[in-house]
């Protein structure tokens, strides 16, 4: 858990410090260096992907996957203002399937709850209706 914070936590303030060091004008009309264009995005969606799995592997206890994925299925409404991290938030949903499989039904059925309530279905993207019903089938 304290690696994905951690990784989350330096995602955001890198995503942090190019908003302040925006000027504007940038990314308008091709000008300028668009902030969804850094590389910190892609560096942050690889290193959490492999974290995943390395995590998936060690067959962590379902609580701790539950903690896990709680936080990771919450961060982004915390950070909806960075709208270039917060899209990407999102779409890492797709990089927990493999948790939620070791999930006790108890704890997936919390999950799945907290992850409804998060997500509203007017704000629902492809990978996060797929994490919705994989959510659904481990609480059965």
């Amino acid at each position: 858990m304290d690696k994905v914070k951690e990784l989350y936590g330096e995602y955001i303030a890198q995503v942090q410090k190019l908003e302040k060091e925006k000027k504007i004008g940038d990314g308008l009309f091709g000008m300028g260096k668009k902030i969804s264009d850094d590389p910190c995005h892609e560096c942050f969606s690889d290193k959490l992907e492999k974290l995943l799995k390395e995590y998936a592997v060690s067959k962590p206890a379902s609580a701790e996957i539950r903690e896990v994925l709680s936080y990771i299925y919450s961060v982004q409404k915390e950070n909806k203002e960075y709208l270039s991290a917060y899209w990407l938030m999102n779409a890492v949903h797709g990089f927990t399937f493999e948790l939620i499989d070791i999930l006790s039904r108890e704890d997936a059925s919390a999950v799945y709850e907290l992850y409804d309530k998060n997500c509203p279905r007017r704000e629902r993207f492809p990978v996060q209706k797929k994490v919705l019903k994989a959510l659904k089938i481990a609480a059965e």
